[in-house]
């Protein structure tokens, strides 16, 4: 509605003013035109009563001048026919132009000039030099009534005002009629438009009629079909890629639990040799009542590290949804390294574990345990008998690799360091690649590290790694640190 009246307007002014300036120049040119025929035929009135004049003013001198020209205009009365002269003596017979104009004016180039009578009435008056011997005799004045000009102005002023009216009348119809016939189409399709940038697609718009306007409204529509059916297209594909991806860290979560399994079973012998020792004494009824009651005891609490045991390690094979929240990153570390302890100790291999300050971010503490498991197990696997693993807390400013233009911000990180063989430059690149490993057959698919990336890009964080051959790799997990 408004592009139609702006397009409506703009060639409106540009028509008035065309016209305007069309009936200015033409009145100036009519004008022009009426003052040039007057002074051509005052050229040839002048030209016919010279010689006369010459004779009469040697004869009879301004008398005899005066009469002749008076007879002269009673013959010629489409103007006002005078003599005049710059002679002081002659005042009723002065001209109404400054002398030293009249003293330049010659039969060609007559001298002019406007004026106004007593009633307010424009003349055009024009003198006719007469030169007697060399000497200017006077002059031939001929006064031409403007009445007709300013009419014929008024007219024209008139029509071109009329017109002009008329323009902008026919422009306020056109206005109305581009309203409603363009503008509020317009809107809708505007509305339509609005609605699809905010991801609603229903409603579709109807545009009655056959021009190009109703072809786009019906183009629209189609697009917002194609559309809906992409997003709903787009949806399906992005949940079953959620729900492959949630698989897949699931499968390797149980790869995890199956490595720990060994561990975990030499863990339990212990405890469930003692369970059995002291359940065989209490049944032999060789005991006194405090000797029952301590082996009791000792049945409970063993049973009670078994089901820590058992839990943690369900715990760390369950399914879950992710799902984040502000929690403090300690708890998961320790939690993780208590799960991988026993693992460690059947490869004669040390977990240490750094003490910290509190560390808040906001994570899915499953997912995050998954991460840490998955960088102590591959540490494991990577260190010889007698090698140590440390595992440390810390904040620390630092700026994404892929933003390195942007500044430094908080984050909360953990490091996994080994003592293991360390990885080649070559291996470098593709560490992070989907089932690419460089473990022996059956030890591993090449997921964890690529699960492990996966799940901290999407807490917006990232994985650094650090190594050289021969002496270690260094693991290190970042994540956006929660600041008060």
């Amino acid at each position: 509605m408004k592009l139609t009246a702006k397009i409506v307007g703009i060639f409106l002014l540009g028509i008035v003013f065309l016209t305007a300036l069309f009936g200015y120049l033409t009145v100036q040119s009519e004008y022009q035109q009426f003052k040039r025929i007057k002074e051509q035929n005052a050229a040839s009135l002048g030209n016919e009563v010279r010689e006369t004049l010459v004779v009469a003013w040697k004869d009879q001198g301004h008398q005899g001048a005066i009469r002749l020209v008076r007879d002269f205009a009673n013959r010629h009365q489409q103007m006002i026919i005078r003599w005049v002269t710059t002679d002081e003596g002659h005042a009723t017979s002065k001209a109404d132009i400054s002398k030293k104009e009249l003293d330049l004016a010659t039969p060609d180039a007559m001298a002019t000039v406007t004026k106004q009578d007593p009633e307010g009435n424009e003349q055009y008056l024009i003198y006719y030099p007469i030169d007697v011997e060399s000497n200017r005799a006077g002059y031939v004045e001929f006064k031409v009534p403007l009445n007709d000009v300013a009419e014929y102005t008024r007219l024209t002023t008139y029509r071109t005002t009329s017109i002009i009216v008329g323009m902008l009348l026919c422009g306020a119809v056109i206005i109305t009629l581009g309203i409603r016939m363009v503008g509020r189409r317009l809107d809708k399709l505007v509305e339509k438009t609005q609605r699809i940038s905010q991801g609603d697609f229903s409603q579709p718009v109807e545009i009655q009629g056959d021009d190009e306007i109703s072809e786009l409204g019906l183009a629209l529509n189609q697009m917002s079909d194609t559309l809906y059916q992409q997003q709903q297209e787009l949806a399906a594909a992005s949940s079953a890629r959620i729900s492959a991806m949630e698989q897949l860290r699931h499968v390797d979560r149980l790869k995890t639990v199956g490595r720990l399994a060994s561990g975990m079973a030499h863990e339990l012998g212990t405890p469930l040799n003692v369970v059995s020792g002291r359940a065989g004494l209490i049944a032999s009824n060789r005991l006194s009542q405090d000797e029952v009651r301590d082996s009791a005891l000792v049945i409970k609490s063993e049973a009670d590290r078994m089901a820590t045991i058992i839990r943690q390690l369900l715990d760390f094979a369950r399914r879950r949804p992710p799902q984040q929240s502000q929690i403090d990153i300690r708890d998961v570390v320790n939690t993780a390294i208590n799960l991988l302890q026993p693992m460690a100790h059947q490869r004669d291999v040390e977990l240490i574990a750094s003490d910290s300050a509190p560390l808040i971010a906001s994570v899915d503490p499953a997912q995050l345990q998954q991460v840490i498991t998955n960088l102590i197990v591959n540490a494991i696997h990577a260190s010889s008998p007698g090698k140590q693993i440390h595992v440390s807390q810390f904040q620390q400013e630092a700026t994404p690799p892929t933003e390195t233009a942007t500044p430094k911000h908080l984050y909360c990180c953990i490091c996994v360091a080994d003592q293991g063989t360390g990885i080649a430059d070559d291996v470098m690149p593709h560490l992070f690649d989907p089932f690419f490993t460089t473990k022996e057959v059956g030890e591993g698919t090449g997921l964890g590290l690529s699960v492990s990336y996966g799940i901290i890009e999407d807490h917006n964080g990232w994985i650094d790694v650090q190594s050289q051959l021969g002496e270690g790799s260094r693991f290190t997990i970042y994540l956006p640190a929660q600041v008060d």
